[in-house]
Protein backbone atom coordinates (compact mmCIF):
# COMPACT_ATOMS: atom_id res chain seq x y z
CA UNK A 1 0.00 0.00 0.00
CA UNK A 2 0.87 3.15 -0.27
CA UNK A 3 2.62 5.46 2.17
CA UNK A 4 0.78 8.02 4.23
CA UNK A 5 2.15 10.69 6.49
CA UNK A 6 0.92 13.05 9.45
CA UNK A 7 3.44 15.86 10.09
CA UNK A 8 3.51 18.53 12.45
CA UNK A 9 5.67 21.63 12.94
CA UNK A 10 5.40 25.78 14.72
CA UNK A 11 3.69 27.62 12.39
CA UNK A 12 6.40 30.11 13.72
CA UNK A 13 9.61 27.97 13.00
CA UNK A 14 9.18 24.96 11.16
CA UNK A 15 12.69 24.03 12.66
CA UNK A 16 11.94 24.16 16.14
CA UNK A 17 10.87 20.79 18.05
CA UNK A 18 7.11 20.14 18.90
CA UNK A 19 6.41 19.82 22.71
CA UNK A 20 5.53 15.70 23.15
CA UNK A 21 2.14 16.78 24.91
CA UNK A 22 1.63 18.72 22.03
CA UNK A 23 2.73 16.01 19.17
CA UNK A 24 0.72 13.70 21.44
CA UNK A 25 -2.55 15.14 21.35
CA UNK A 26 -2.34 15.69 18.12
CA UNK A 27 -1.49 11.89 17.00
CA UNK A 28 -4.44 10.89 19.20
CA UNK A 29 -6.63 13.27 17.59
CA UNK A 30 -5.75 11.78 14.05
CA UNK A 31 -5.42 8.12 15.36
CA UNK A 32 -9.63 9.12 17.04
CA UNK A 33 -10.61 10.47 13.47
CA UNK A 34 -9.41 7.21 11.35
CA UNK A 35 -10.77 5.17 13.94
CA UNK A 36 -13.95 6.53 13.46
CA UNK A 37 -13.89 6.48 9.66
CA UNK A 38 -12.79 2.88 9.38
CA UNK A 39 -15.36 2.07 11.99
CA UNK A 40 -18.26 3.62 9.58
CA UNK A 41 -16.58 1.95 6.52
CA UNK A 42 -16.59 -1.20 8.52
CA UNK A 43 -19.75 -1.37 9.09
CA UNK A 44 -21.45 0.00 5.88
CA UNK A 45 -19.52 -3.26 4.36
CA UNK A 46 -20.61 -5.94 6.35
CA UNK A 47 -23.98 -4.28 7.92
CA UNK A 48 -23.57 -4.40 11.09
CA UNK A 49 -25.62 -2.49 13.53
CA UNK A 50 -23.42 -2.49 16.76
CA UNK A 51 -19.83 -2.66 17.29
CA UNK A 52 -17.06 -3.88 15.40
CA UNK A 53 -16.10 -7.55 15.01
CA UNK A 54 -13.65 -8.43 18.01
CA UNK A 55 -9.88 -7.21 16.53
CA UNK A 56 -11.30 -5.65 13.05
CA UNK A 57 -10.62 -2.15 15.39
CA UNK A 58 -6.94 -3.06 15.00
CA UNK A 59 -6.14 -2.94 11.29
CA UNK A 60 -6.65 1.22 11.58
CA UNK A 61 -3.51 1.35 13.71
CA UNK A 62 -1.00 4.20 12.80
CA UNK A 63 2.23 4.01 13.70
CA UNK A 64 4.41 7.17 15.22
CA UNK A 65 7.40 8.27 13.52
CA UNK A 66 11.13 8.19 15.08
CA UNK A 67 11.01 12.09 15.33
CA UNK A 68 7.69 12.06 17.58
CA UNK A 69 6.87 14.88 15.37
CA UNK A 70 5.00 12.75 12.48
CA UNK A 71 2.68 10.03 11.93
CA UNK A 72 2.02 7.15 9.27
CA UNK A 73 0.64 4.30 8.24
CA UNK A 74 2.45 0.94 8.85
CA UNK A 75 2.31 -0.18 5.13
CA UNK A 76 1.37 -3.82 6.01
CA UNK A 77 0.03 -6.06 3.00
CA UNK A 78 -2.99 -7.80 4.38
CA UNK A 79 -5.69 -5.76 2.29
CA UNK A 80 -6.86 -1.99 1.32
CA UNK A 81 -9.28 -1.58 4.34
CA UNK A 82 -6.43 0.81 6.26
CA UNK A 83 -5.25 2.61 2.66
CA UNK A 84 -8.97 2.88 1.98
CA UNK A 85 -9.49 4.75 5.16
CA UNK A 86 -6.58 7.08 5.33
CA UNK A 87 -7.63 8.05 1.49
CA UNK A 88 -11.00 8.76 3.12
CA UNK A 89 -8.97 10.59 6.26
CA UNK A 90 -7.40 12.88 3.97
CA UNK A 91 -10.35 13.78 1.80
CA UNK A 92 -11.98 14.58 4.98
CA UNK A 93 -9.35 17.32 5.62
CA UNK A 94 -9.46 18.41 2.77
CA UNK A 95 -13.52 19.06 3.04
CA UNK A 96 -12.44 20.83 6.48
CA UNK A 97 -10.23 23.40 4.20
CA UNK A 98 -13.02 24.49 1.94
CA UNK A 99 -14.67 27.50 2.86
CA UNK A 100 -17.53 25.80 3.18
CA UNK A 101 -19.79 22.35 3.12
CA UNK A 102 -22.83 21.40 2.82
CA UNK A 103 -23.32 18.24 5.06
CA UNK A 104 -23.94 14.69 3.45
CA UNK A 105 -27.62 13.18 4.00
CA UNK A 106 -27.45 10.20 5.90
CA UNK A 107 -29.52 7.01 5.31
CA UNK A 108 -29.82 5.40 8.85
CA UNK A 109 -28.58 5.60 12.25
CA UNK A 110 -25.37 4.41 11.67
CA UNK A 111 -23.90 6.66 9.34
CA UNK A 112 -25.55 9.79 11.26
CA UNK A 113 -23.48 8.88 14.28
CA UNK A 114 -20.71 7.98 12.10
CA UNK A 115 -21.10 11.83 10.29
CA UNK A 116 -21.12 13.51 14.24
CA UNK A 117 -18.17 11.80 15.77
CA UNK A 118 -16.15 12.49 12.13
CA UNK A 119 -16.71 16.05 12.46
CA UNK A 120 -16.62 16.26 16.13
CA UNK A 121 -13.28 14.64 15.27
CA UNK A 122 -11.78 17.19 12.83
CA UNK A 123 -12.54 20.40 14.89
CA UNK A 124 -10.69 18.58 17.63
CA UNK A 125 -7.75 18.10 15.28
CA UNK A 126 -8.16 21.58 14.63
CA UNK A 127 -8.16 23.33 18.37
CA UNK A 128 -5.06 21.27 19.08
CA UNK A 129 -3.61 22.15 16.03
CA UNK A 130 -3.16 25.81 17.22
CA UNK A 131 -0.13 27.54 16.75
CA UNK A 132 1.15 24.40 14.85
CA UNK A 133 0.68 23.49 11.23
CA UNK A 134 0.04 20.26 10.11
CA UNK A 135 0.87 18.56 6.65
CA UNK A 136 -0.75 15.11 5.49
CA UNK A 137 -1.47 12.49 2.83
CA UNK A 138 0.54 10.24 0.46
CA UNK A 139 4.35 10.56 -0.21
CA UNK A 140 4.30 13.32 -3.06
CA UNK A 141 0.94 14.35 -2.63
CA UNK A 142 1.22 16.28 0.59
CA UNK A 143 -1.00 19.11 1.85
CA UNK A 144 -1.45 21.81 4.82
CA UNK A 145 -4.53 21.41 7.03
CA UNK A 146 -6.84 24.75 7.04
CA UNK A 147 -10.08 24.74 8.87
CA UNK A 148 -12.27 26.73 6.85
CA UNK A 149 -15.45 25.01 7.04
CA UNK A 150 -15.76 25.18 10.43
CA UNK A 151 -19.28 26.44 10.52
CA UNK A 152 -20.56 23.87 8.91
CA UNK A 153 -18.64 20.83 10.74
CA UNK A 154 -19.85 22.46 14.14
CA UNK A 155 -23.85 21.91 12.87
CA UNK A 156 -22.91 18.44 11.98
CA UNK A 157 -20.86 18.25 15.51
CA UNK A 158 -24.20 18.92 16.87
CA UNK A 159 -26.88 17.02 14.68
CA UNK A 160 -29.14 15.65 16.70
CA UNK A 161 -29.41 11.96 16.13
CA UNK A 162 -31.40 10.91 19.18
CA UNK A 163 -34.65 10.24 17.01
CA UNK A 164 -34.05 10.99 13.40
CA UNK A 165 -35.78 8.91 10.24
CA UNK A 166 -33.87 6.34 9.48
CA UNK A 167 -34.05 2.28 9.14
CA UNK A 168 -32.70 -0.29 11.24
CA UNK A 169 -31.56 -4.34 10.49
CA UNK A 170 -34.06 -6.58 12.87
CA UNK A 171 -36.81 -8.54 13.49
CA UNK A 172 -39.87 -7.37 15.44
CA UNK A 173 -40.43 -10.01 17.89
CA UNK A 174 -43.66 -10.11 20.88
CA UNK A 175 -42.67 -8.98 24.09
CA UNK A 176 -42.64 -11.90 26.95
CA UNK A 177 -44.12 -10.11 29.34
CA UNK A 178 -47.00 -7.89 28.21
CA UNK A 179 -49.69 -8.97 26.00
CA UNK A 180 -50.19 -6.77 22.72
CA UNK A 181 -46.69 -5.02 23.04
CA UNK A 182 -43.98 -5.55 20.11
CA UNK A 183 -40.21 -5.08 20.55
CA UNK A 184 -37.31 -4.89 17.85
CA UNK A 185 -33.87 -6.82 18.52
CA UNK A 186 -31.12 -7.86 15.94
CA UNK A 187 -29.57 -10.25 18.94
CA UNK A 188 -27.83 -7.63 21.31
CA UNK A 189 -30.12 -4.94 21.48
CA UNK A 190 -33.70 -5.42 22.23
CA UNK A 191 -35.78 -2.20 22.61
CA UNK A 192 -39.58 -1.18 22.39
CA UNK A 193 -41.16 -0.44 18.84
CA UNK A 194 -44.09 1.78 18.36
CA UNK A 195 -45.76 1.45 15.04
CA UNK A 196 -47.23 5.03 12.91
CA UNK A 197 -51.04 5.09 13.35
CA UNK A 198 -51.24 3.64 9.82
CA UNK A 199 -49.67 0.69 10.29
CA UNK A 200 -52.71 -2.12 11.39
CA UNK A 201 -52.40 -5.35 13.47
CA UNK A 202 -52.40 -7.18 10.19
CA UNK A 203 -49.38 -5.69 8.81
CA UNK A 204 -48.11 -5.79 12.60
CA UNK A 205 -48.31 -9.41 12.44
CA UNK A 206 -46.72 -9.90 8.74
CA UNK A 207 -43.41 -8.36 9.79
CA UNK A 208 -43.29 -10.31 12.75
CA UNK A 209 -43.74 -13.37 10.69
CA UNK A 210 -41.17 -12.06 7.70
CA UNK A 211 -38.47 -12.34 10.33
CA UNK A 212 -35.68 -10.61 9.67
CA UNK A 213 -36.51 -7.24 7.91
CA UNK A 214 -35.63 -3.40 7.56
CA UNK A 215 -37.57 -0.93 9.35
CA UNK A 216 -37.75 2.58 8.89
CA UNK A 217 -38.90 4.97 11.21
CA UNK A 218 -37.55 6.98 13.68
CA UNK A 219 -34.66 5.42 14.63
CA UNK A 220 -34.10 6.33 18.83
CA UNK A 221 -30.19 6.06 19.97
CA UNK A 222 -28.35 6.56 23.07
CA UNK A 223 -25.54 8.99 23.84
CA UNK A 224 -23.67 6.54 22.78
CA UNK A 225 -25.64 5.65 19.39
CA UNK A 226 -26.91 2.30 20.45
CA UNK A 227 -30.56 1.51 19.59
CA UNK A 228 -33.29 2.57 22.19
CA UNK A 229 -36.40 2.80 20.80
CA UNK A 230 -37.90 2.86 17.30
CA UNK A 231 -41.15 4.93 17.06
CA UNK A 232 -43.76 5.74 14.20
CA UNK A 233 -42.32 2.92 12.04
CA UNK A 234 -44.30 3.28 9.08
CA UNK A 235 -42.81 -0.07 7.54
CA UNK A 236 -41.22 -2.87 7.26
CA UNK A 237 -39.33 -4.27 4.42
CA UNK A 238 -38.14 -7.87 3.89
CA UNK A 239 -34.90 -8.31 2.11
CA UNK A 240 -34.42 -12.02 1.10
CA UNK A 241 -30.63 -11.70 -0.39
CA UNK A 242 -27.72 -9.89 1.21
CA UNK A 243 -24.24 -8.46 -0.94
CA UNK A 244 -20.92 -7.84 0.40
CA UNK A 245 -18.62 -6.49 -2.04
CA UNK A 246 -15.86 -6.49 0.68
CA UNK A 247 -14.98 -9.81 3.13
CA UNK A 248 -13.57 -8.53 6.35
CA UNK A 249 -11.69 -10.00 9.67
CA UNK A 250 -9.54 -8.94 11.70
CA UNK A 251 -6.47 -10.43 10.08
CA UNK A 252 -7.44 -9.12 6.40
CA UNK A 253 -9.72 -8.01 4.28
CA UNK A 254 -10.47 -8.80 0.67
CA UNK A 255 -12.00 -6.70 -2.52
CA UNK A 256 -14.58 -8.79 -4.57
CA UNK A 257 -14.83 -7.89 -8.25
CA UNK A 258 -18.63 -9.79 -7.84
CA UNK A 259 -20.26 -9.40 -4.43
CA UNK A 260 -20.87 -12.80 -3.00
CA UNK A 261 -24.75 -13.10 -2.34
CA UNK A 262 -25.95 -14.79 0.82
CA UNK A 263 -29.80 -15.39 2.15
CA UNK A 264 -30.58 -14.07 5.31
CA UNK A 265 -33.17 -15.43 7.82
CA UNK A 266 -34.02 -15.38 11.59
CA UNK A 267 -36.25 -18.40 13.38
CA UNK A 268 -38.29 -16.33 16.69
CA UNK A 269 -38.55 -19.84 18.22
CA UNK A 270 -34.67 -20.63 18.69
CA UNK A 271 -33.52 -16.88 18.41
CA UNK A 272 -30.73 -17.35 16.16
CA UNK A 273 -29.69 -15.34 13.15
CA UNK A 274 -28.89 -17.30 9.72
CA UNK A 275 -26.51 -16.46 6.73
CA UNK A 276 -26.89 -19.28 3.74
CA UNK A 277 -24.37 -19.36 0.80
CA UNK A 278 -25.53 -22.71 -1.11
CA UNK A 279 -22.76 -22.60 -3.82
CA UNK A 280 -20.04 -22.35 -0.70
CA UNK A 281 -21.84 -24.51 1.46
CA UNK A 282 -21.92 -21.79 4.01
CA UNK A 283 -24.39 -22.01 6.42
CA UNK A 284 -24.03 -19.85 9.76
CA UNK A 285 -26.53 -19.58 12.71
CA UNK A 286 -25.47 -16.68 15.57
CA UNK A 287 -27.29 -15.32 18.60
CA UNK A 288 -27.16 -11.99 16.91
CA UNK A 289 -26.92 -11.02 13.74
CA UNK A 290 -23.17 -8.91 13.89
CA UNK A 291 -22.00 -12.35 14.92
CA UNK A 292 -23.89 -13.61 12.25
CA UNK A 293 -22.23 -11.73 9.67
CA UNK A 294 -18.31 -12.21 11.34
CA UNK A 295 -18.71 -15.56 11.03
CA UNK A 296 -19.91 -15.75 7.56
CA UNK A 297 -16.97 -13.17 6.61
CA UNK A 298 -14.71 -15.82 8.65
CA UNK A 299 -15.49 -18.76 7.51
CA UNK A 300 -15.28 -17.23 3.71
CA UNK A 301 -11.83 -16.00 4.00
CA UNK A 302 -11.26 -19.68 5.51
CA UNK A 303 -12.75 -20.39 1.96
CA UNK A 304 -10.62 -18.32 0.36
CA UNK A 305 -7.84 -19.37 1.52
CA UNK A 306 -7.83 -22.88 1.41
CA UNK A 307 -9.83 -23.02 -2.15
CA UNK A 308 -8.92 -19.61 -4.16
CA UNK A 309 -5.27 -18.94 -2.95
CA UNK A 310 -3.96 -22.38 -3.04
CA UNK A 311 -3.69 -24.44 -6.73
CA UNK A 312 -5.30 -27.80 -5.38
CA UNK A 313 -5.53 -30.20 -7.34
CA UNK A 314 -9.13 -30.19 -6.34
CA UNK A 315 -11.59 -32.57 -7.51
CA UNK A 316 -15.40 -32.92 -7.30
CA UNK A 317 -17.40 -30.28 -5.11
CA UNK A 318 -13.64 -28.83 -3.70
CA UNK A 319 -13.01 -27.95 -7.43
CA UNK A 320 -16.44 -26.03 -7.56
CA UNK A 321 -15.90 -24.25 -4.86
CA UNK A 322 -12.75 -23.08 -6.14
CA UNK A 323 -14.17 -22.34 -9.31
CA UNK A 324 -16.89 -20.39 -7.78
CA UNK A 325 -14.64 -17.94 -5.14
CA UNK A 326 -12.27 -17.30 -8.28
CA UNK A 327 -15.04 -16.05 -10.32
CA UNK A 328 -16.30 -13.47 -7.41
CA UNK A 329 -12.46 -11.95 -8.02
CA UNK A 330 -11.24 -12.49 -11.15
CA UNK A 331 -12.71 -11.40 -14.69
Amino acid sequence: MQQFNFRVVSAEDADADVPVQVAGRIMIDVQNLLTDIGELMVRREMRTQNSLPNGVDGRFTLTAGGSGQSLGSSGREDGTLLEDALTVLCAELDRANLSSTVPEETSNHIEAMGRKRIAADVLALADDLEGYIMTYGPEGSMRRFRMNARVSLEKEADMDISALPSAVIGAVVRDPSRQYRWLFTNGIDTVPVHFAAGVSPGDIASYHRSGLVIATGRIVVDADGNLAELRDVNECYIFPLIKFRRMITARRDLVLLNPVVACPSFDPEKGVWNLRQEDLGIDISKPSWDEAVAAFHDYFIFLWETYAEQDGPFEGEEAEVSGFLRSLAFP
